[in-house]
């Protein structure tokens, strides 16, 4: 765990560095404004590796199961490889973004930059929303598996709220603690978690069937579980929304810039192999999970009558209640998870899952909550700290205040946790597709911001990241729970108190300010260097080309979804089989070049 033992005077000396300010343009009051709200920087590659697996590998143990509901385990998959590729692209080119403008902003630091204080707010409360309704789930889920282990026949909603209430708490003291301390402790929860999986994925192997991986019948669930009426491709983009819980909100490491040391190192050495952890994680776990269990079972329990008769919709499709515990009730039924020991041992386990990323969850929300506050886009007593540790302690409670009363509704919302996700992933990709806009943008008007890192694949990887989150947007529309209105209804809040307060007060001494404000100044009149020719040029331009053709088969999935009849040029499993090799040859050689680029 490294440190940052330098005096408050240096770190903020560095701050006006990576702002692109030079310090005789500084002001004494905006200097003494730094200092009273500067963040040390002692992150290193690993504290960053943790930070984006434990963020994340919530994923792994609860949401993505509720899109294996009426979909089936390949069109899961399939969505699954989607959603990998589009994180993986993404991750490389917002380490991009992340080391030219290193601050706790993150996306207001892009969006200010690239256009006006608009954009960067709009950016900025987009992430806030993504990571705060992942909280929100993420806590609902860890009360969901302590009270799985404390009753496994069933599992109580006022214990669940009592124990998401009490990890709120818990994380809230760790958060004021101290940054170092805090990530100390995620890269401990992080390698339990991993081990939970571990386990799992052992378990599972010995009540292993490959018809519950590849079933006869490759999109649609089979009966009694689902409906006659066959759904084809439109499985695999009802599935994606959830696909995306797998892998949303690995971009809290980029706020973690601000407090890393030399971040054009950390920042991108530490995404990339979070991320390529991450999707071997997800690919094993779909595997042995839907392998070791019917897909509809790993989804969500059905509702029976009185009589023991399951209750169905008026499509004939059985009613059911979602899972928060899935790779738990997976356990629960298998012959090697009639042991006690094993059955509790792993649910102990597995809350290092939960924990971990609502740990890294709380993180994000706090830090962006902090930057919109000491800007001034949101209240200024969000952006406070500790006098001594540094830490955000007022956006941290207010934080957990917000997710606690979202956990006590859940007893009368039982759809919290789908609800959460939904609008977690949405929002999320709302400010991808801006913040690849912002990219393009700098690198043209500003491009001696990049000197120091650019990511592979220069054009294509940007604008891969752009179509595929369209295009992830684009299949909100079919899903069943309706969040559309609730995520505009939450920007139109938030845009509301920004054209009616917060534009008029916003603070032009916080980093982010500081920086839009070194764009308009000839101290950026810089050039910069062009880009050094790869060695692996070759493998960049093969890269780019398997990209543009992955872009393409997605196009085509969206044809066969509505209109099979026109593209019915081969058997069912054939052409499962090409989307899902063309998008395993894709993740492998973006894997390859982003090693080889940050070696």
């Amino acid at each position: 765990m490294g440190e940052d033992p330098r005096p408050l005077e240096a770190v903020v000396n560095e701050v006006v560095a990576e702002a692109h300010v030079r310090p005789e343009e500084l002001r004494p009051e905006e200097r003494a404004y730094l200092q009273e709200h500067a963040l040390k920087k002692p992150l290193r590659v690993l504290d960053i590796w943790a930070l984006g697996v434990g963020v994340v590998i919530t994923g792994e143990y609860f949401g993505w199961n509720l899109g294996l509901r009426d979909n089936g385990p390949v069109a899961m998959i399939v969505a699954s490889l989607i959603v990998c590729l589009l994180y993986l692209t993404w991750v490389l080119a917002l380490s991009e973004l992340s080391v030219a403008l290193p601050f706790a902003g993150g996306p207001l630091a892009y969006g200010r930059r690239a256009v006006d204080p608009s954009l960067g707010f709009v950016m900025g409360w987009s992430m806030f929303l993504e990571c705060q309704f992942a909280t929100i789930a993420t806590a609902l889920a860890t009360g969901g598996y302590i009270a799985f282990l404390v009753n496994p026949a069933d599992p109580g909603p006022v214990v669940a709220v009592w124990a998401a209430l009490g990890t709120i708490v818990l994380f809230f003291l760790l958060h004021t603690w101290g940054v170092k301390e805090q990530s100390w402790v995620m890269v401990v929860m992080t390698y339990g978690a991993i081990l939970g999986l571990v386990i799992f994925w052992i378990a599972a192997a010995t009540d292993f069937s490959w018809k519950g991986v590849w079933p006869e019948q490759l999109f649609d669930p089979r009966e009694p579980y689902g409906g006659s009426k066959s759904k084809g491709w439109k499985s695999v983009l009802d599935a994606v929304p959830y696909a995306l819980w797998w892998l949303v909100i690995i971009e809290t490491v980029a706020l973690a810039s601000e407090e890393a040391h030399e971040p054009h190192r950390t920042i991108p050495r530490g995404l990339v192999w979070a991320q390529l952890t991450l999707i071997g994680l997800v690919i094993l776990t779909w595997f042995f999970a839907c392998g070791a269990m019917d897909a509809q079972e790993v989804a969500g329990n059905v509702v029976k009558d009185e009589k023991g008769q399951v209750v169905r919709d008026e499509e004939g499709k059985p009613k059911r209640t979602s899972v928060d515990y899935p790779l738990a009730k997976v356990m629960q039924n298998l012959p090697a998870g009639k042991s006690p020991l094993l059955l509790y041992g792993f649910g102990i386990i597995a809350l290092f899952g939960m924990i971990a990323s609502y740990h890294g969850m709380v993180y994000g929300t706090s830090r962006q909550a902090f930057a919109l506050g000491r800007a001034g886009y949101l209240p200024a007593f969000l952006g406070r700290v500790h006098s001594s540790r540094r830490t955000p302690n007022a956006a941290l409670l207010t934080c957990s205040l917000i997710a606690a009363g979202f956990v006590i509704a859940n007893l009368w919302f039982k759809d919290a946790i789908a609800v959460a996700v939904l609008v977690s992933t949405l929002t999320a990709l709302v400010w991808y597709i801006l913040a690849m806009g912002c990219l393009f943008v700098l690198r043209k008007r500003e491009p001696h911001l990049f000197a120091t890192y650019r990511a592979p694949v220069y054009r294509v990887l940007p604008l891969t990241v752009v179509l595929l989150s369209a295009f992830a947007i684009y299949v909100y529309s079919g899903i069943d729970v309706k969040v559309i209105p609730l995520t505009a209804l939450l920007y139109a809040l938030g845009l509301g108190y920004y054209w009616f307060r917060a534009h008029g007060q916003i603070q032009k001494a916080a980093p982010e300010e500081l920086a839009a404000r070194a764009a308009s100044t000839e101290a950026v009149a810089l050039t910069a260097a062009p880009p050094t020719p790869s060695r692996f040029a070759w493998l960049e331009r093969l890269t780019a080309l398997v990209l543009l053709l992955v872009v393409a088969a997605l196009g085509w999935v969206l044809l066969a979804a509505y209109l099979p009849a026109w593209t019915d040029w081969a058997a069912a499993e054939v052409r499962v089989v090409f989307v899902l090799v063309l998008l395993g040859v894709a993740l492998l050689l973006v894997s390859v070049v982003a090693l080889l680029h940050t070696r």
